[in-house]
């Protein structure tokens, strides 16, 4: 079984999710969705917009499901996400 990873990658301007797997021993990675990030202004304070975040996470995990992708492996370390 080829193992396909996927990585959030969130930046100041933008954020993306990748998809990496290893082919000949090279690791190969594809854009699956690229949003917008940047600041709201909450309170006096400059913050991230964390519910925009999570919607646009979603928004990418739900393309890569779309794409036929149903088993992930995710996380700091490694993890597992199956979607139904």
């Amino acid at each position: 079984m080829t193992r396909t990873y996927v990585a959030v990658d969130i930046g100041a301007s933008s954020g993306r999710l990748m998809l990496a797997n290893l082919v000949d021993s090279k690791l190969v990675m594809k854009e699956a969705h690229r949003f917008k990030n940047g600041f709201i202004h909450d309170k006096g304070h400059d913050r991230w917009n964390v519910d925009g975040l999570i919607k646009e996470i979603l928004i990418g995990l739900s393309k890569i499901k779309k794409a036929g992708y149903q088993t992930l492996f995710w996380g700091s370390i490694l993890g597992q996400l199956t979607m139904s």
